[in-house]
């Protein structure tokens, strides 16, 4: 008799909110990037690359990048001089 008039229980659920801020997640990004340049610092490493050394890279990776088109376009005349004798011979 009891059970016919018994209400079920409601169901508890631990929920927290999250909140996001992106103000905070920037603070934390400059923090992360403080701490890289000071550790660099100590050791003796410079903490940014500065514009000569920026500068000598793209001249150094373009130096790279056109020797590497040269290698395929000679690869390429080759093949083509293969494929033109085995054709027409």
């Amino acid at each position: 008799m009891a059970k016919i008039f018994q209400l079920p229980q409601h169901k508890r659920f631990n929920y927290k909110p999250r909140f996001y801020s992106q103000r905070d997640e920037l603070r934390k990004e400059r923090q992360e990037l403080i701490k890289q340049e000071v550790e660099a610092e100590k050791n003796g490493r410079p903490a940014r690359i500065t514009k000569d050394e920026l500068a000598n890279y793209i001249k150094l990776s373009r130096k790279a990048q056109k020797k590497s088109n040269l290698r395929i376009l000679i690869i390429l005349a080759i093949l083509l001089l293969i494929f033109y004798f085995f054709l027409y011979k």
